[in-house]
């Protein structure tokens, strides 16, 4: 399970992927894509169309991750070796309900984060040229920096894309992982943990905590 007082640092981590830039054999386009989309997102959220709408919101944080979050990857890496138990339309409805679950918690989660501003980490790459980690720290004033490192990939279109978030040394995916493979080992089937993610998201209160 995620650990409560870092769990909206997850989805507020993801949130900063927003803009793509132009790919080329230097990672430094990933750390490019973070710092250009950061003061984007600031300034974008932070208006009080968006801070009064949390519908308005979430579709323009639906939109980001739609478009920059390899959400299909990240899915397939939370369900892990219960991909073998899983048909092919309940993986896509596990992706759909999980990226809805995403958005509607980050949305949220970003929205009470003000004042924040971001450093970066070193970090040579030199294993892999289509994978590479930025290296992040948040800060905000009265409280101690936030380590929040995005493991990205270069896709065959040319686009940097993130597949994980890191925070202070715990993975988003890791941990949705294990929660899910509970969840599958007192049902034995994937079905339950779908219908939880559905329960949930229809919930009518944006504010509830998921």
């Amino acid at each position: 399970m995620i650990n409560k007082p870092l769990l909206p640092l997850f989805f507020w981590g993801l949130i900063v992927m927003s803009s793509a830039a132009p790919a080329t054999e230097d990672v430094a386009q990933a750390r490019q894509v973070i710092e250009t989309s950061s003061e984007q997102i600031e300034k974008t959220l932070q208006q009080p169309a968006y801070q009064n709408d949390f519908a308005k919101a979430t579709k323009f944080v639906d939109g980001i991750v739609t478009k920059f979050v390899d959400m299909r990857r990240v899915s397939l890496l939370v369900l892990g070796k219960n991909i073998r138990k899983s048909t092919p339309e309940q993986r896509q409805r596990f992706m759909q309900e999980f990226k809805i679950l995403l958005v509607r918690t980050y949305t949220r989660a970003f929205l009470e984060y003000k004042e924040w501003t971001l450093t970066f980490k070193p970090y040579n790459d030199t294993k892999d040229d289509r994978k590479t980690i930025v290296k992040t720290q948040v800060h905000q004033p009265g409280k101690q920096p936030v380590n929040i490192h995005y493991r990205m990939l270069l896709t065959k279109q040319g686009e940097w894309k993130v597949y994980d978030i890191i925070i202070e040394g715990v993975s988003l995916v890791t941990n949705y992982r294990s929660t899910f493979n509970q969840e599958i080992a007192q049902t034995g089937s994937l079905e339950g943990v779908i219908q939880t993610l559905v329960d949930k998201n229809n919930r009518a209160n944006p504010k509830e905590e998921i």
